[in-house]
């Protein structure tokens, strides 16, 4: 399964400057979504930002007073994160590097949408571990059926592997790693997205 990681990984190397420039503007609905988030941390309180990409969303809760690190595969990406002030760190947010029950939130758009469909529940255990009882889960992920290589062009031609997950598979998955969803959502652009906030649970 690590060759699907290893090449999208690669695919956004090359990626990086353009993927950063037409990502940045978000829609209102979005931006309602991760101030929904936000709202619910401890003032200050540690958040880390999995796939954070070129660093747009870790910037954003860093000038909200909240504690953030940025982890991503992509050196590249993880290089523009930093140039925006952003402590980013090379990691795999399917087992990322952080201490058991260190952070208050944890955050993740359009991530979990390139990890196989078989190590959903250990990613979304590692996660949960990562949180501490209390702490607060925000993602967004691809729903749909099947994975697959998806081709695009953004001034490089490259692949990237999508895995489309069925919304009640995924919930179901999140209440089994101890997540207590409070709210689930839908809305479809150029793919139609599953976004959900929820609770680690005490256990």
């Amino acid at each position: 399964m690590d060759d699907e990681i290893i090449r999208t990984t690669a695919g956004y190397d090359r990626l990086a400057p353009v993927y950063a420039e037409r990502t940045e503007n978000v829609s209102a609905w979005f931006l309602a979504f991760r101030r929904r988030f936000a709202d619910a941390l401890p003032a200050g309180g540690r958040v880390a930002d999995l796939g954070c990409g070129p660093g747009r969303d870790a910037a954003w809760f860093r000038e909200q007073g909240l504690t953030v690190v940025g982890i991503d595969r992509s050196a590249e990406m993880a290089r523009l994160a930093a140039a925006r002030g952003v402590p980013a760190a090379l990691g795999d947010l399917r087992r990322p590097p952080l201490a058991p029950g260190s952070l208050a939130g944890l955050w993740s758009m359009a991530a979990l949408l390139h990890v196989p469909a078989a190590q959903t529940e250990v990613t979304l255990r590692a996660w949960s571990a990562a949180l501490r009882p209390g702490g607060v889960l925000g993602m967004s992920t691809s729903a749909g059926d099947g994975e697959a290589w998806e081709h695009v062009s953004h001034g490089a031609e490259v692949s990237r592997w999508f895995v489309h997950r069925d919304p009640d598979t995924l919930l179901a998955a999140l209440e089994s790693a101890d997540f207590e969803v409070l709210e689930h959502n839908l809305l479809t652009t150029h793919r139609t997205w599953l976004s959900v906030l929820a609770l680690r649970r005490e256990v």
